[in-house]
């Protein structure tokens, strides 16, 4: 029972602390390019029809059973429109 729970604890601290390192990041970094750590990543959408595109991929990500960590949200100075997600089925690492 023992491991079981140690178990339970690891993989708990390991799902956490991408969550928390996403959030942190990607609200203070609004001016950052697009990144991809592990469950989370961050998309952006620019252009006339940033809004439109930010909103559908929200949309079809919370379809898909990912969590919305900061939803869509625009940086009026370089008119980018930006959001976090933490997606389980989909694990990757760039920067």
């Amino acid at each position: 029972m023992k491991r079981t729970s140690r178990r339970i604890a690891v993989l708990t601290g390991v799902m956490a602390l991408p969550i928390v390192v996403g959030a942190g990041v990607g609200a203070t970094t609004a001016s950052a390019d697009q990144w991809h750590y592990g469950p989370v990543y961050r998309s952006e959408n620019s252009g006339e029809g940033g809004q439109y595109f930010c909103s559908k991929a929200q949309s079809l990500e919370q379809s898909s059973q990912s969590i919305i960590i900061v939803p869509c949200t625009n940086v009026p100075d370089t008119d980018v429109w930006y959001r976090v997600v933490f997606n389980p089925y989909n694990w990757g690492w760039s920067g």
